[in-house]
């Protein structure tokens, strides 16, 4: 498996603290397709009331205050959108204050998979006959620090959910995947391990770009555990799990990592769903300088934004500013790094030249883009979401 160690840029080095940002004066709603708007312009509305319903589920508000409209001038990754806006009364009055699950780990399957389809709190298929679940707590990008703040900050709640899913579901084999050079989250996790007898802790090797759930499963199990049948739930989704299974109420807020070489101290920020990204940066940090380029989940993988003017959703991991990149592409030299690097053993140069070309074993980890001496942004051709 072709993999690589990815200098780390001291410039841009995290913050040990997190920084929350859980009141933004107003938060922006995306309006899907085939969802009914469940409130009117000028209601009052509590945290956790229903917004958005179609047959499948619901959306819920992040906060409580009032609905002021609709608007059509944000994005979701380079899209516009069509969302609700919120007015942010900054009270978090709830209408129903639910007590707190004592036993997680007492819920029935049927229980477990009503709940957590009805709040999302992962897109994964638990009804399958898995024998393995394995945990990724390796962040995908090497500038991302999100799973690794996730795992030190909430260590206990995680191995709780972890073995209750165990439980749950019955599964044979349990492993739980972090950095080795993630020093703090090895000495806490080797420590408080031992509690949960069934779960095995892996250290995995400092690479890129193993945090992929494709790469950590052909590094991390032997091919008859593969075989028999795995589950991988990255670390975000197990947190979302508990707060679901503990509390049963929807997700509202998440963290984010914020970095990049123009962000004067870069950090990890708990910012709440259906904020504006440029209202995150401006209340959380400081910007050295106003030429840069927005890119999210992830410096080397991730996507580039047109702006600043997007919505903060679920899936967005990371948030980087970096200075504008002048250079252009040029032709190609056939130096053979992007064959030579690519993780699944593809030809990028082949996949871009060839417009039937397969291109589903892609992972879009943008290896071959960040190697590429000629300056081709791979990502641009390969179906990833920069075509956006």
């Amino acid at each position: 498996m072709n993999m690589m160690t990815i200098k780390e840029d001291k410039d841009i080095n995290i913050s040990s603290k997190i920084k929350n940002f859980l009141n933004p004066d107003y938060v922006y709603i995306p309006i899907p397709n085939n969802y009914k708007i469940c409130v009117n312009t000028n209601d009052d509305i509590y945290k956790e009331d229903i917004l958005l319903s179609s047959n499948i589920d619901n959306i819920y508000s992040p906060v409580s205050g009032k609905i002021i409209g609709e608007s059509d001038n944000l994005t979701v990754f380079n899209n516009n959108v069509k969302c609700l806006v919120i007015e942010n009364n900054y009270e978090e009055k709830l209408r129903n204050n639910r007590p707190a699950t004592k036993y997680i780990n007492k819920y029935k399957k049927d229980e477990f998979l009503d709940l957590i389809t009805k709040y999302k709190a992962c897109n994964e298929d638990f009804t399958s006959n898995y024998k393995t679940i394995l945990i990724n707590g390796i962040d995908p990008d090497p500038y991302e620090k999100t799973r690794s703040f996730i795992i030190d900050a909430y260590s206990d709640k995680l191995l709780e959910t972890v073995d209750a899913i165990r439980t749950i579901f019955n599964i044979n084999n349990t492993y739980l995947c972090i950095n080795n050079n993630d020093t703090n989250n090895v000495i806490n996790l080797s420590s408080n391990i031992g509690t949960y007898p069934n779960i095995k802790l892996k250290l995995m090797p400092d690479i890129y770009p193993l945090g992929f759930r494709e790469i950590l499963i052909k590094n991390a199990l032997s091919k008859r555990e593969i075989n028999d049948g795995v589950l991988v739930i990255n670390i975000e989704d197990i947190y979302n799990i508990y707060n679901v299974l503990k509390r049963k109420k929807p997700i509202s807020e998440k963290l984010v990592t914020i970095s990049g070489d123009v962000i004067e101290q870069p950090l990890v920020v708990n910012a709440k769903i259906g904020t504006s990204m440029a209202d995150i940066i401006k209340n959380t940090c400081k910007v050295t300088d106003d030429k840069y380029y927005v890119i999210v989940n992830g410096l080397i993988s991730g996507i580039t934004l047109n702006s600043l003017n997007s919505i903060y959703t679920n899936d967005i991991r990371s948030i980087f500013l970096n200075t504008k990149d002048e250079s252009r592409e040029s032709e190609c030299i056939n130096c053979g790094l992007c064959n030579e690097k690519c993780p699944m053993h593809l030809n990028p140069k082949y996949l871009i030249t060839h417009k039937k070309a397969d291109r589903s074993k892609c992972i879009h980890c943008g290896l071959c883009t960040y190697l590429c001496p000629a300056k081709i942004n791979f990502k641009k051709y390969l179906g990833g979401k920069d075509e956006q």
